[in-house]
C-alpha cells in the first residue's frame, strides 16, 4: 500500500492560512489582557503582534493532516482533527495546560459566577465509588431524601464507576426544570430517584464554632462567590460575639480562582500587604499582588472586604492544610504564614504553584496554559514543593487508604524555577472530608488547642465536632463545582 505525499505548494498555501488565523487570535488575547489590567487577579498571556512560524514544523503538521484525510479508513472530521492538534500542543507543555471545549468553558463560567443548575450534592471519590458527602440545604437532592453516605451509582442510566468527579458533576448539571434520574445504594439497598434540577448557589464557605470562642471556617474551593461568602460569615460571627480564635480549614481544597484567594487572604491581612509574587515570560506576568481591591474586585462589583470587623485582621488564626490543599489554597496558606499572621497545621501541601490563563478561541472553546509561577511573600516557591506546615499533624490512616499523588508525581509537571529539586515528601493517605470534625480529626483538635490553650478539649469537643460534622459540608463537588 502506498501513501500520497502532501504537495509543498499546498503546504505553503495552508501555512499562510494558519498564519492569518494566528493573527486573528491576537485581538482576543489583547482583549483578555485589557480585562486583566482592569482587574489583574492573575497574569494573562498576550499574543505578539507578529509571529514567525516554524515553516518545517507547520508543513509536517499539514502533511500529517493531508495523509489522514486521504488514507484514513473512516471519515476524518476536520474540527476533531484540529481540536486534537491544539489539545496535543497544550498537553505537551505541562500538566495543567489544556484545550478547553464547550463543556470546559461552561464549567469555568459556573466557577466564576458561583451559580449553577443541578440537584445540590457534594460528592467525592471513595474507592472508585461516588459517595455523597453532603446535600445543599433545601436543594432538590435534600428534598428527595439523599443523605451523606449514599453511593451514587448512575445518572440517567449511565454507570459512574471509573468516571472522574468532573464528569459526574456535568451529568448532574442541566437546564432548570429538567429531570435527573439518579441511582443510589446505601447499606446494600438500591433505589432510583427522579430529581428536578434547579438553580443553586455554589456554597464554598461553611462556619461553625469548634469550641467556646473558637470559630471553624472551612473553604471547600475558591469560586467566584467565595470572598463574599467568607465576608458574610465573618460579619455573622461579629454579630454574635467576636471570637478569640479562628481555624481556617483549607484541607482537600483544590484551589480555583486567584482573585478569590486574594480576597480570602485579604480578610485577615492588613491593606496593601503582599499576598504573593508572580514570575513569567509574558509582558505583565511579573507582578507583586497585594491586598488591594484591584486584585480581587471585578469591574462594577462592590468591595467584598469593605466594612469587615476590625478583629478579622488581628484575631488569633490557624490554617489547616494537607496534601490535597492545592494552588489557591497554598497561596493563602503561604501568605498568612509568611506574614506571621497564622500558624499552619497539618501536612505538606500539594505543590501546584503555577497560574494559568484562559483565552477564548471562538464562541465555544478556549485554551488554558501556564503563564507564571507564584511565590510566597518571602520568596518561597510553591511549584513542586508546597507549603510546609509549622506544626505537622498527620491524619489517621486506615490500612486500605489510597495514597495521595502530589504535583511532583504528575507526568510532565512544571519543574521548580529556582533550580532546586522537587520536594520529596512521604506519601500520605488521601483524607476523606467525612473525617473532618470527627473524634479522629487530630489536626482540628491541635488547631483549637493552639488557639485556646488550657481549655478542656477532650470528649466535649469531640462530641461537638461529631454533632456538627454533617452541617459543615458546603454543597459543592470536588474541583468541578457542585453537581
Amino acid at each position: 500500500m502506498t501513501s500520497t505525499m502532501h504537495r509543498p505548494t499546498t503546504a505553503t498555501t495552508l501555512a499562510a492560512a494558519i498564519a492569518a488565523f494566528v493573527m486573528t487570535c491576537a485581538p482576543l488575547a489583547r482583549a483578555a489582557d485589557a480585562a486583566a489590567a482592569a482587574t489583574p487577579t492573575a497574569p494573562t498571556a498576550s499574543a505578539a503582534p507578529a509571529l514567525a512560524l516554524p515553516q518545517a514544523e507547520v508543513e509536517k503538521l499539514l502533511q500529517a493532516y493531508a495523509l489522514i484525510k486521504q488514507n484514513y479508513v473512516g471519515q476524518a472530521d476536520d474540527k476533531k482533527l484540529f481540536d486534537g492538534a491544539i489539545a496535543g500542543m497544550l498537553s505537551s507543555l505541562d500538566a495543567h495546560s489544556q484545550y478547553m471545549n464547550g463543556e470546559d468553558m461552561r464549567d469555568l463560567d459556573r466557577e466564576n459566577s458561583g451559580e449553577y443548575v443541578g440537584i445540590g450534592i457534594e460528592v467525592e471519590v471513595d474507592q472508585n465509588r461516588m459517595r455523597v458527602v453532603s446535600t445543599t440545604e433545601n436543594s432538590p437532592a435534600a428534598r428527595a431524601g439523599i443523605q451523606a453516605g449514599d453511593i451514587v451509582t448512575a445518572i440517567d442510566g449511565v454507570a459512574l464507576a471509573g468516571l472522574p468527579s468532573s464528569d459526574v458533576a456535568r451529568r448532574m448539571h442541566g437546564a432548570p426544570g429538567t429531570v435527573a434520574t439518579v441511582g443510589l445504594t446505601h447499606g446494600g439497598k438500591t433505589r432510583t430517584l427522579r430529581i428536578t434540577r434547579a438553580p443553586l448557589h455554589n456554597a464554598t464557605v461553611a462556619t461553625r464554632m469548634a469550641a467556646p470562642g473558637v470559630a471553624w471556617i472551612r473553604i471547600a474551593e475558591f469560586g467566584g462567590a467565595t470572598g463574599a461568602d467568607l465576608a458574610a460569615a465573618l460579619r455573622k460571627l461579629d454579630g454574635k460575639a467576636a471570637p478569640r480564635g479562628l481555624v481556617l480549614d483549607l484541607r482537600n481544597d483544590p484551589g480555583g480562582l486567584v482573585g478569590a484567594a486574594v480576597s480570602v487572604a485579604g480578610a485577615f491581612l492588613a491593606p496593601d500587604t503582599v499576598v504573593f509574587t508572580a514570575r513569567g515570560n509574558a509582558p505583565g506576568a511579573n507582578a507583586t499582588v497585594t491586598v488591594n481591591p484591584r486584585y480581587y474586585r471585578q469591574a462594577g462589583e462592590a468591595d467584598v472586604l469593605a466594612g469587615l470587623p476590625a478583629w478579622t485582621r488581628t484575631v488569633s488564626l490557624t490554617v489547616l492544610v494537607n496534601g490535597a490543599s492545592a494552588s489557591a489554597a497554598e497561596l493563602v496558606a503561604g501568605a498568612l504564614q509568611d506574614g506571621h499572621r497564622a500558624t499552619v497545621v497539618g501536612t505538606q501541601t500539594f505543590g501546584k504553584g503555577s497560574i494559568q490563563s484562559v483565552i477564548p478561541l471562538g464562541e465555544d472553546s478556549g485554551i488554558k496554559f501556564t503563564v507564571a509561577r507564584y511565590f510566597t511573600p518571602n520568596g518561597h516557591e510553591i511549584q513542586a514543593h508546597g507549603v510546609t506546615p509549622d506544626v505537622v499533624v498527620a491524619p489517621a490512616a486506615a490500612a486500605d487508604d489510597e495514597l495521595l499523588l502530589r504535583e511532583a508525581d504528575l507526568a510532565n509537571h512544571l519543574p521548580p524555577a529556582q533550580g532546586t529539586p522537587a520536594a520529596t515528601v512521604k506519601r500520605e493517605p488521601l483524607e476523606s472530608t467525612r473525617s473532618f470534625g470527627t473524634r479522629d480529626d487530630k489536626a482540628l483538635k491541635t488547631a483549637v488547642a493552639l488557639l485556646a490553650p488550657g481549655q478542656e478539649h477532650g470528649a466535649t469537643l469531640a462530641g461537638l465536632l461529631h454533632r456538627w460534622r454533617e452541617e459543615l459540608r458546603p454543597g459543592s463537588a470536588l474541583a468541578a463545582g457542585s453537581p
